[in-house]
C-alpha cells in the first residue's frame, strides 16, 4: 500500500440547510475504496473537524465519527464511521473507514479498510471539515499531501 494512493473526496448536497446535509464519501487507500452518502446534521461537520484539528493529545488517542447503524431493527439508511487513531510513540497514525450500505442483495456493501496516516494530515483534514461547514464549498479532496476545496462539484473518480 503506497500512502500517495490514500484519498478521501467529500461531496455536499443541499438538503434541508442549513440544518441538515447530503454527505457522499468517496475512500480509497490504494487497495480498496468505497462510496458512501449518508445524511447528517450540518453542526456534525463542524465537530468532526474540530476533533481531527487536535488529534492526537496523547499515544492510544482515538475519535471516532458514526452516523447510522447496521443494525436492521434500528432501519437505518446506511452506516458510516471514520476512525482516527494512533499506531505508535512515533506519531504515525490511521483513518479507519466502516461502510455499510444496509442493502439486500444484490445493493449490498460493505467495507472496512484504514489509510496509514501522520498526525499533521488528519489535522488538514479537520481543518477541510470546518471550512466545509460553513455550506459556502461543494466538494473538497484530501490526500497524505494536499488538499483542496471546491465551490463546485469536480469531475473525479478513484
Amino acid at each position: 500500500m503506497n500512502e500517495k494512493d490514500c484519498k478521501v473526496v467529500v461531496k455536499r448536497y443541499e438538503y434541508e440547510e442549513p440544518y441538515h446535509a447530503q454527505l457522499e464519501f468517496q475512500v480509497s487507500n490504494g487497495r480498496f475504496s468505497a462510496s458512501v452518502d449518508f445524511y447528517c446534521n450540518v453542526e456534525d461537520i463542524k465537530s468532526i473537524g474540530r476533533e481531527l484539528l487536535n488529534f492526537p493529545q496523547k499515544i492510544g488517542d482515538e475519535c471516532c465519527y458514526t452516523c447510522g447503524s447496521e443494525k436492521p431493527e434500528d432501519r437505518c439508511y446506511r452506516l458510516f464511521v471514520m476512525r482516527a487513531y494512533t499506531l505508535d510513540s512515533k506519531g504515525h497514525c490511521a483513518l479507519q473507514f466502516k461502510i455499510n450500505l444496509n442493502g439486500k442483495e444484490p445493493s449490498e456493501g460493505q467495507a472496512v479498510f484504514s489509510l496509514p496516516v501522520e498526525a499533521h494530515a488528519i489535522n488538514r483534514l479537520g481543518g477541510l471539515f470546518v471550512t466545509f461547514s460553513e455550506l459556502k464549498h461543494k466538494e473538497f479532496h484530501w490526500t497524505n499531501k494536499d488538499d483542496a476545496l471546491f465551490a463546485d462539484y469536480q469531475s473525479y473518480s478513484f
